[in-house]
């Protein structure tokens, strides 16, 4: 991991054929990670959050609810809150401008609020333009906080010297990849775990569901004749490990934490002051305040989909249902490892072996496969394995 001096936050941005991906990365621990569309493939992403525009086609009217159901196409279905103003405006079949105010959660429509009733072109019900370049979203989502800014993409580098005045702004050129050589990619695979171990002992269980994020502090190690200063040791490690969980998964909405129990008073006060603190990190978090059981809760601006919503997937053949991720998520993984390995070995060649389903998707993305050419050459080649599982993939060298 490359080590930066102290008192810079770095936004770190890696531009890849299938996904850009940025990481804000401050005395070398990483704050915050954002996923983007690549370049040049703007109009394609399709993600909805906060603030972007629809055009949505009015598909049902709840007169209880005093409501209108909008499709929004790819971006999926929006709820929107009438008012009598819109009665004449919004109707069924009716083709309005919508803004997304809280995206998607667990199988919920974004809420939407009425922008205007401008007629489609194209027929079809999309996100609107202008599609802002994917560099500069991630430094107006992630980097308002960054002192610098590096970025693998000379292109780009040059760009934002002429647009993001008073930052310190790099060309990486290294063969080893930006978020790894920073440290960033261990923690995009534990932004997905469930369980997260806590300095000091004991562990984090973080479950989203539709209408709360409850996070559980298991403590198995304590016992009754725990001293009180170890009980509120763990709680302080746990109130940070679940703030920074909190901003590294993108979660929103209710979130609701049970932490040690605290016996004393003065153990108890000072605890609150130490957690109102710490949660007031989260940017917009607020609505501090413990039950008559214990339970600690907060509401967190929904602006963004998290990020286990937005690339895992329900998986209905578990006897329980859990997740997988996405062939979305899967196939960007997969063009992202092979271009590693391209980028580090420029005189190789190499095979990406794929499961079916993966091989159909990335086949189909033309423009994927035009950028690692323009980019590598032809030194890779797509290989259909029937024996892999559908979503699995391999790089290997020819």
């Amino acid at each position: 991991m490359t080590s930066r001096r102290d008192n810079t936050t770095m936004l770190v941005i890696e531009c890849g054929v299938a996904q850009t991906r940025a990481g804000l990365v401050k005395n070398d621990e990483v704050e915050r990670v954002w996923f983007g569309a690549a370049l040049g493939d703007e109009p394609l992403d399709q993600t909805p959050q906060a603030g972007r525009q629809y055009f949505g086609r009015v598909t049902a009217i709840n007169a209880s609810l005093n409501a209108a159901f909008i499709d929004l196409g790819s971006g999926g279905d929006g709820y929107l809150a009438l008012s009598k103003k819109l009665e004449s405006t919004v109707h069924e079949g009716a083709v309005i401008r919508v803004e997304i105010k809280s995206p998607p959660r667990q199988g919920k429509g974004a809420v939407v609020k009425f922008v205007s009733s401008d007629e489609l072109k194209d027929g079809s019900p999309g996100r609107c333009s202008p599609f802002q370049n994917p560099v500069i979203e991630a430094l107006n989502n992630i980097g308002a906080t960054a002192t610098e800014i590096l970025i693998d993409d000379g292109k780009m580098a040059s760009q934002l010297r002429n647009q993001a005045r008073g930052l310190e702004i790099n060309h990486y050129t290294d063969a080893c990849p930006l978020f790894e050589s920073f440290g960033i990619e261990p923690v995009l695979e534990e932004i997905f775990e469930r369980s997260i171990d806590i300095a000091g002992g004991g562990r984090l269980i973080i479950d989203e569901a539709q209408a709360l994020t409850a996070i559980d502090v298991d403590t198995a190690g304590l016992s009754a004749l725990s001293s009180e200063r170890l009980r509120e040791k763990i709680a302080v490690a746990a109130a940070h490990e679940s703030m920074r969980q909190i901003k590294r998964r993108n979660i929103g909405g209710h979130v609701v934490i049970d932490f040690p129990k605290l016996k004393s008073d003065i153990s108890r006060n000072r605890f609150a002051e130490i957690l109102r603190n710490t949660m007031s990190q989260i940017d917009g978090a607020s609505g501090f305040s413990f039950s008559k059981s214990g339970l600690f809760s907060m509401t967190v601006p929904h602006r963004y989909q998290s990020f286990s919503e937005r690339f895992t997937e329900i998986d209905s053949q578990n006897p329980i249902p859990g997740r997988n991720f996405s062939v979305e998520w899967q196939a960007q993984s997969a063009i992202r490892k092979l271009e590693h390995r391209l980028r580090a070995n420029p005189t190789h060649h190499f095979h990406l072996q794929l499961g079916e389903a993966l091989f159909n998707y990335i086949h189909a993305k033309d423009e994927w496969l035009r950028r690692l050419q323009e980019r590598y050459s032809v030194r890779f080649s797509l290989i259909l394995d029937e024996k892999r599982m559908k979503s699995h993939f391999e790089t290997t060298e020819q």
